[in-house]
């Protein structure tokens, strides 16, 4: 059973930092791929257990997409983006429509445009990461999916009860709407100490 990870204020601080730049990051490219204006609301940052990573973000029967891809490279793991599903398709919906105007909207063009954006969510905070802490990380090829909480991490059977899971639950704002979503790293049982060493975690 691994040990909790305990963070001083100058860790905790750190670790804001990196989900602070990781969420700017992905306002700013999401605000290109739309094309408007998209604000940011300060993000929530915290390492928990795995066990209580549904509990913390939800309740196990939450309806969510979720973008899921592998780390490899010096700290391997997976990464997870969650949204609400209600909420990402409402907000994927009013996006298409105010560029190519009130037309049927196809399934598959609302899963291809929420899966660019969970991948550009998931790329910013990667790239903090990197950039903070000089680790070589190579994401793989993202999937998305739909379903609850509960499935979306039962579906994940590698991972343990006691790993150390990092946590950074945003909310980005549109001119007319709203998406909030939590980006997690998994980091395989090990691989989150040396990413945190940089920041002074025994």
């Amino acid at each position: 059973m691994t040990a909790t990870l305990s963070l001083n204020e100058l860790q905790k601080d750190a670790l804001k930092e990196v989900g602070n730049i990781g969420a700017g990051h992905a306002a700013t490219a999401l605000s290109q791929l739309l094309n408007t204006k998209i604000s940011l609301v300060e993000p929530r940052i915290d390492v928990v257990k795995f066990r209580d990573l549904a509990s913390r973000i939800g309740h196990v029967n939450r309806s969510v997409a979720a973008l899921h891809m592998y780390v490899r490279g010096e700290a391997p793991g997976q990464i997870v983006v969650l949204f609400d599903r209600e909420q990402a398709v409402d907000f994927v919906s009013r996006f298409i429509r105010r560029i190519i105007g009130d037309i049927n909207i196809f399934d598959s063009i609302s899963e291809s445009t929420l899966k660019e954006l969970g991948s550009i969510v998931a790329g910013s905070y990667l790239s903090a990461i990197v950039h903070l802490t000089n680790a070589r990380l190579e994401p793989s090829v993202p999937t998305l999916s739909f379903g609850t909480i509960q499935a979306t991490f039962h579906s994940m059977m590698s991972i343990l009860p006691d790993q150390d899971v990092f946590l950074v639950e945003s909310v980005f704002l549109d001119k007319d709407a709203a998406i909030g979503g939590e980006f997690i790293l998994i980091p395989d049982v090990g691989s989150l100490e040396p990413l945190l060493s940089v920041f002074g975690v025994d």
